[in-house]
């Protein structure tokens, strides 16, 4: 389903996680902690949220706060640790907190209709995690953008 790979290395490290270290994250799946990524489990946690909301629609308000929260805390990390360019800018009009929390909803949805749907073949599934893959495809975008963006050579004037 998601065939795109390599998160860009900026600098001698990972910039960002790639959309399957965010899937599995998202799933609960472990990691080797020596190459877990440290935005993984603010991933994880988003994925948790995401399915409280399922389980429970009255907590709502608490659980939108704290997903605000670390939406927050995501967008906090990028800009202090990932270079920011003017020409991606286009590209990120969203943030990448914000990003990764909608693909943590298009995850736990195409996840709970799979393991509740009558039939696995049912259209609702099917499009489900297609939404899911285009949100992966935007976000290999957006970290495969701002790699490139980083490693070509300035013009001096």
């Amino acid at each position: 389903m998601f065939v795109r790979s390599s998160a860009p290395i900026i600098g001698g490290a990972r910039a960002l996680p790639d959309q399957r270290e965010l899937v599995a994250a998202f799933g609960g799946h472990p990691v080797e902690p020596a190459r877990e990524h440290p935005l993984i489990p603010l991933a994880h946690a988003l994925a948790d949220l995401h399915r409280q909301r399922h389980g429970d629609p009255l907590a709502t308000a608490g659980i939108d706060c704290r997903r605000a929260e670390l939406v927050s805390a995501i967008d906090t990390w990028v800009i202090t640790r990932v270079p920011q360019r003017r020409s991606t800018a286009h590209i990120r009009a969203e943030s990448i907190g914000a990003t990764m929390d909608r693909m943590a909803a298009a995850y736990v949805h195409a996840s709970h209709l799979l393991h509740t749907a009558e039939k696995v073949a049912d259209d609702r599934v099917h499009a489900a995690w297609y939404r899911l893959a285009l949100l992966a495809d935007h976000w290999t975008d957006l970290i495969i953008g701002a790699a490139q963006d980083n490693s070509r050579p300035r013009r001096t004037a």
